[in-house]
């Protein structure tokens, strides 16, 4: 079991219905697993002064992994291509891996990488270390030859 840990996180700007912005955040877990999450909001002030929520969820230990198998499961061959392209520069020295979907796709229940703002964040954090963690990355976004 080498994922120990995969948080997404996602700001809810003032503009933004929250109730929205949650189901996009839900689209990453399995229904199964959704009352398994620890959520945590707080709320912060932006530029001008109006109200964020930065919500973040958090899930552990096998969850976790199928949480990680169940995001990679609904990537395209091509996101997935991209990220096993640019592992180097989203991996850091403890294996965590790092990578963004876009909110507004979430939200229509697609999954794709995103690299602009209003973004869901998601961090896989790896048990072992950086090399160990890449290998890892690396055989999980092989083209499967199957669909997306």
């Amino acid at each position: 079991m080498p994922i120990r840990e995969l948080r997404a996180q996602v700001f809810v700007h003032a503009t933004e219905e929250r109730e929205r912005v949650v189901k996009a955040l839900m689209e990453l877990f399995p229904e199964d697993l959704r009352g398994q999450l620890e959520v945590e909001e707080e709320l912060l002030e932006g530029h001008y002064g109006n109200p964020i929520v930065k919500i973040v969820a958090r899930i552990r230990g096998e969850a976790a992994e199928r949480v990680f198998q169940y995001i990679l499961s609904r990537l395209s061959d091509i996101d997935r291509g991209a990220l096993a392209g640019t592992l180097d520069d989203r991996v850091d020295r403890e294996g965590t891996l790092y990578f963004r979907v876009s909110k507004q796709e979430a939200f229509l229940g697609r999954l794709t990488i995103y690299e602009a703002d209003d973004v869901i964040r998601v961090t896989v954090h790896f048990h072992g270390r950086r090399r160990d963690a890449m290998r890892d990355y690396e055989a999980r976004l092989r083209p499967s030859g199957g669909g997306g």
